[in-house]
């Protein structure tokens, strides 16, 4: 009785994979030719019928195969639409910009925003200073800039646990090993300092920083704390810039100038820093290879 329990069970997690698996390919995915739509389709259906069968006729080893088959449809078809969503938001975003994506969607355009910041340190080519100021022109500077917080850590957070538990292997699919190796140089002395500077000053991208730290086996603890109190900076920062410049009555003109002025400070302020942390570097390098 107990083993029958066990296949019905196994079966109903079947079943909810196969109608997920269909739902996402029927609901999700518009640009699919409607044949490759049907094949998949008949391709979950039957694995199902088969399913059926394999209660019945009690072969609980052959519906472990059935099962993973079931997943691996999921997660291609997820994969390629999560690859679908992306190109076009990225290309939406490039033509139109991230404002005019949250104001056509006001409904959802805090999760919208949200999903925007929880992706920015994990894969996504768009910078702070592009969709913070976006975010806080639409939901306001203090919803933009909580929320664009919460996203951001969120992301960071996952970042930091895929380097810590996938290793090398896993990370080398994310990012360059020699974006690692930079990382690696300049965390070298003085780690806390150096990681706090790298999450204001865009020296290096987040995702670099997360994997480094991940890797390089930095306390969660500590990397909790640097990252939150370096984001709720930036977040804020540059979510009311744009209140700011309300405020201040600035012009598009003025405010492009002020920015450009800030951005060019900030852009020199970590030149210097990499080329301090390169010459203690090298001095150490030279004083070690002398024996001094």
């Amino acid at each position: 009785m107990q083993k029958k329990k066990n296949m019905m069970k196994e079966l109903s997690i079947h079943v909810l994979l196969a109608a997920v698996s269909i739902f996402f390919l029927l609901e999700f995915l518009p640009t699919v030719v409607s044949i490759y739509k049907g094949l998949f389709t008949f391709a979950i259906m039957s694995i199902l019928l088969l399913d059926f069968y394999l209660v019945l006729s009690n072969h609980k080893k052959i519906l472990k195969v059935t099962k993973i088959a079931l997943v691996l449809i999921l997660i291609c078809i997820s994969v390629v639409g999560l690859i679908f969503y992306i190109t076009k938001f990225l290309v939406f975003a490039d033509t139109y910009g991230v404002e005019r994506i949250l104001i056509d969607h006001i409904s959802i355009a805090k999760l919208i925003f949200f999903t925007i910041c929880f992706f920015q340190p994990i894969f996504l080519p768009i910078p702070e200073a592009v969709t913070l100021p976006a975010g806080s022109a639409v939901l306001g500077s203090f919803q933009g800039a909580y929320i664009g917080f919460l996203g951001s850590i969120s992301g960071i957070v996952v970042m930091y646990f895929l380097a810590r538990i996938g290793g090398l292997k896993l990370v080398a699919k994310f990012v360059k090993e020699k974006h690692l190796k930079r990382y690696q140089e300049y965390v070298s002395k003085n780690e806390t300092i150096i990681l706090t500077l790298m999450f204001i000053i865009p020296i290096l991208p987040d995702e670099i920083i997360c994997v480094g730290a991940g890797i390089s086996k930095v306390s969660f603890k500590r990397f909790i704390i640097i990252a939150s109190i370096s984001k709720l900076v930036t977040s804020s920062l540059l979510s009311y810039s744009v209140y700011l410049a309300k405020l201040f009555s600035l012009s598009a003109t003025q405010l492009i100038f002020g920015s450009s002025i800030i951005i060019l400070f900030v852009f020199l302020l970590s030149f210097i820093i990499k080329k301090s942390i390169k010459k203690a570097n090298a001095k150490e390098v030279y004083m070690t290879s002398h024996g001094e």
